[in-house]
């Protein structure tokens, strides 16, 4: 893929000097770019993702290829999902599976279906979201064989994170651990070849896994899960994607912390939350900065540490006022 990105001035070039033949062949380099990574490689911001697909878009319209249209419409979709644009990203799949004339695969339908259950749940529509992406995992499920193999875009994996995902978010905490843990056992049986186009998903999934069994009060099971947890926020995928694992780590170490107060292990709790904090005070993970105090604090209490406790909770009245009370629970 990054070749491809090197090269595009090459296909730019065949567009505009024979149309015909170079428009579908520059359409189908961008929208390989745009499409999500594999293992070991740096995503492009949302921004330039998302200004390829706009250009593949663009292409696709001034030729008869519907079906590539349909694709690179269900591309941009994504990419405005990533950017945090909710109600066009809807909009985008409206689109893309709506294109005169095309032929939308069951494999485009089931991602068109994914972007739409997340956008939703974007836009503060996470109840309407949950049948969205119920159907979006069943969808999954019916591909065939040569379209699971191939680089198809979403992932049954990937359908059942959002789906559990958005069930935790509504509250049906006990359908969500289900979800994860179907998740967590599909990933598992998976190769390392099957592993590199999902290499976001097992992490997320493990993690969340974790935060979904502490809600439910199975700590030890929890626990249990940590080390693979930690694991998979390790190694190649923290270093293409850390402002998705960094966060993403600082919760499970609090989610671990906690779960450690609740099995009667403090020393364990204050080693974790200690980590969390040193990993919260890094850039990509100052979001999750009022969580770890709080967790450390809380954890120092316990111990009997007033003086240290003391200082931290000093340091959280002194946070930058965007860091308010409800961000900081734990």
């Amino acid at each position: 893929m990054g070749l491809v990105r090197i090269f595009l001035p090459l296909p730019r070039a065949a567009a505009r000097l024979a149309p015909e033949r170079g428009g579908p062949l520059l359409g189908a380099a961008l929208s390989y770019c745009v499409t999500p990574s594999w293992a070991g490689l740096r995503s492009p911001s949302p921004a330039r993702r998302l200004a390829w697909a706009e250009e593949a878009v663009a292409v696709y319209r001034a030729t008869a290829d519907a079906d590539g249209l349909g694709r690179a419409l269900a591309l941009r979709a994504h990419a405005l999902l990533l950017s945090g644009r909710y109600q066009e990203a809807c909009a985008a799949v409206d689109d893309a599976v709506a294109v005169p004339g095309a032929q939308p695969s069951p494999a485009l339908t089931a991602f068109a279906g994914d972007v739409r259950a997340q956008a939703l749940a974007g836009g503060g529509r996470a109840e309407e979201a949950v049948s969205v992406a119920r159907a979006c995992v069943e969808a999954y499920r019916g591909l065939s064989a040569p379209e699971r193999r191939g680089r198809a875009l979403g992932s049954l994996p990937g359908a059942l994170r959002t789906y559990g995902m958005l069930l935790a978010e509504v509250g049906r905490t006990e359908e969500s651990v289900a979800v994860y843990e179907e998740c967590a056992a599909l990933l598992a049986a998976m190769s390392l070849r099957e592993l590199s186009q999902v290499e976001l998903v097992r992490p997320r999934v493990l993690a969340e896994l974790v935060g979904g069994l502490r809600a439910s009060g199975r700590h030890e099971d929890a626990l249990g899960v940590g080390a693979e947890a930690r694991e998979a926020l390790r190694g190649p995928v923290a270093w293409a994607a850390p402002e998705s694992v960094l966060p993403l780590r600082v919760r499970l170490l609090v989610d671990l912390a906690r779960c450690h107060s609740a099995t009667g292990a403090p020393v364990e709790a204050r080693a974790c939350a200690v980590e969390a904090v040193a990993e919260a005070r890094k850039p990509l993970g100052a979001s999750a900065l009022p969580s770890a105090l709080t967790c450390l604090a809380d954890v120092l209490a316990e111990l009997g540490e007033q003086d240290r406790e003391s200082g931290i909770r000093r340091e959280l009245d002194d946070l930058h006022p965007d860091f308010t009370t409800d961000r900081a629970g734990g």
